[in-house]
């Protein structure tokens, strides 16, 4: 490739010679008398190289060349002094005056030939390191567009209400730009408190994009009702159909039902979950019993929890694997012995930030992974937020309604009903602010319908805490050979008592139970927490024929909600 060469001399001659040895070459010659007249041609012409006379008339070749260098800036330039002169310090001057090399006179056409070849692949080899330096700066902005709109996006889909609930308290703490740890919180219409905690694989954006699909699914299906079993289920399906091979993200789902104090875990790669109690005894935790998220198929994919029933109120903590890991300045991990120890030994009120300012005070340099911790303060058992009063001029609408479901056993088996049902509920304007209560009620009559009507499930093995995991397996296994039965469900909006009310009723194919009898019973324990609660939230609760049929009246007008102020089943009318 040819350059454009300039040669500055007072002699024309000079000039003639030399410029004969440039054209030759193939390069493009630029003739220039003096300083001046090289200063403006170097403005308008920009040449490649320069080969400059030392001693001109008027600006001489030492003052052109420093104007020129510095007119060029940052771009490299070569330029060769030509001079008679061949005292060391006469040619140091040049060369601090920007020269890169010198020519003697007379000059020697063969040593003339050889540097401009020279300065030629050099400055081949600097246009290419300019071009791939702009390219890198043009990738370099354009990386960073995608990172602030990737982090906008990241935020709008991640930091949602949930995450502001007062239970709740988190950090994460990224490697990179990106987080690959990912947290969601959210709760169900019937108070159920969901929690995510997702490690993706990697770091930076890939590993934040793995645990993208989940958010989605979280959030939507949480508001639905659906338990987590179903939703990890359908995370994993999603995650595996719309990520490359290899793409996972570790994951820990958590259901915590402070109405029948129990506490649902889907682990799957993440570090064990802690349940710490007020006196700072690590009561359970939770292995992870599953691979990660999106490594298997859907037929493949296990939704087996793990459940545990809790006494009082208690903290649970969480964390990825970035904090176990996380070494200090000779290389020791972190650990998760550190962890526990540092739980146990602090009182409830000040447990997050002792753990946090424990890991800070061991880690040193920058982090090699991502981390996250989160807590959740886990009330007592039984808690459960009292519906807004509404005032006694409220208009309800939609007299009259009433709504019939019939659910097969195969229909049972494929369908999570409540939450099915909860869309169309939240829809009607009358009890759209109650949707909450009506779809605890819900949850807890059809739970029990399916459970001790149609799988005929014993409540004794609940009488423990490890009893809830047995009961739940029993449970899993009845429903997939349950072959026959049904459930019919009704919703209806009437008055009653000169009350508008939502009656709610449900019945079974089951054989029933003696409901005189169990109502003179107390059920207290670990089981009938669920079935009391509809007691305390409903205007009126009757048992019917077999006691297959139950049939609860939820009052909409201002106080109904009283604790304690229903009437049991047993007044019957």
């Amino acid at each position: 490739m040819g350059m454009t060469v300039m040669v500055v001399d007072d002699t024309a001659n000079n000039v003639a010679i030399a410029g004969q040895v440039v054209k030759r070459m193939g390069h493009r010659l630029i003739e220039a008398r003096s300083g001046e007249e090289a200063l403006e041609k170097f403005l308008a012409e920009s040449p490649d190289m320069i080969l400059m006379d030392v001693m001109m008339p008027g600006i001489g070749g030492l003052e052109a060349t420093r104007r020129i260098r510095q007119a060029a800036g940052s771009r490299w330039l070569p330029i060769l002094m030509v001079t008679a002169l061949t005292r060391e310090d006469e040619v140091l001057e040049g060369l601090r005056a920007g020269a890169d090399d010198y020519l003697t006179k007379p000059l020697s056409f063969p040593v003339f030939q050889a540097k401009i070849q020279v300065f030629q692949r050099i400055a081949e080899l600097q246009q290419a390191l300019s071009r791939h330096s702009a390219e890198l700066a043009a990738y370099y902005r354009q990386a960073e567009d995608e990172r602030r709109l990737g982090a906008r996006l990241m935020e709008y889909m991640v930091n949602r209400e949930g995450l502001d609930d007062p239970t709740l308290r988190y950090r994460v703490t990224p490697a990179w730009h990106f987080s690959g740890d990912l947290i969601a919180a959210a709760r169900t219409p019937g108070k159920c408190h969901h929690i995510l905690l997702s490690d993706g694989m990697g770091h930076g954006l890939p590993a934040a994009m793995a645990s993208l699909p989940q958010f989605d699914t979280f959030y939507a299906m949480t508001e639905l009702g659906y338990g987590i079993g179903r939703i990890a289920e359908v995370m994993n399906s999603r995650m595996h159909t719309m990520m490359p091979p290899g793409r996972y993200a570790a994951l820990t789902l958590v259901s915590i039902n402070p109405v029948i104090g129990t506490i649902e875990v889907w682990n799957g790669g993440n570090p064990y979950p802690r349940l710490v109690d007020a006196d700072g005894e690590i009561v359970k935790h939770w292995k992870s019993q599953h691979v990660p998220l999106g490594l298997l198929s859907p037929e493949e994919f296990s939704a087996e929890l793990e459940v545990y029933s809790y006494e009082g109120e208690c903290q649970l903590f969480l964390w990825t694997d970035g904090l176990t890991e996380a070494e200090n300045a000779a290389g020791e991990q972190f650990g998760a012995e550190r962890a526990c120890a540092t739980l146990e030994s602090t009182a409830p009120a000040h447990r997050f930030e002792a753990l946090l300012a424990a890991l800070d005070e061991h880690r040193a340099g920058a982090l090699m992974d991502d981390i996250s911790v989160l807590m959740v303060a886990v009330p007592a058992p039984g808690t459960l937020e009292q519906p807004a009063a509404h005032t006694a001029a409220a208009e309800y609408g939609s007299d009259g309604l009433c709504m019939s479901f019939h659910f097969e056993a195969q229909d049972l088996k494929n369908l999570d009903v409540v939450p099915t049902l909860s869309g169309v509920i939240e829809r009607i304007a009358a009890i759209k602010e109650h949707a909450g209560q009506i779809f605890l009620i819900l949850s807890e009559l059809v739970s029990n319908a399916l459970d001790h009507g149609l799988l005929r499930m014993d409540s004794s093995l609940k009488t423990s805490s490890d009893g809830f995991a047995a009961y739940a397996a029993r449970r899993q296994n009845a429903l997939k050979e349950l072959q026959q039965g049904f459930i019919d469900i009704g919703i209806e909006i009437l008055r009653r008592d000169n009350r508008k009310m939502v009656k709610i009723s449900v019945r079974d194919s089951g054989p029933g139970f003696d409901w005189v009898v169990r109502s003179s019973l107390s059920e207290s324990g670990l089981h009938g927490r669920g079935i009391e609660l509809v007691r305390r939230l409903s205007h009126e609760m009757r048992y019917s024929g077999a006691g297959n049929e139950v049939v609860v009246y939820y009052a909409l007008n201002p106080f109904n909600h009283a604790i304690g102020g229903s009437r049991s089943h047993s007044l019957m009318q």
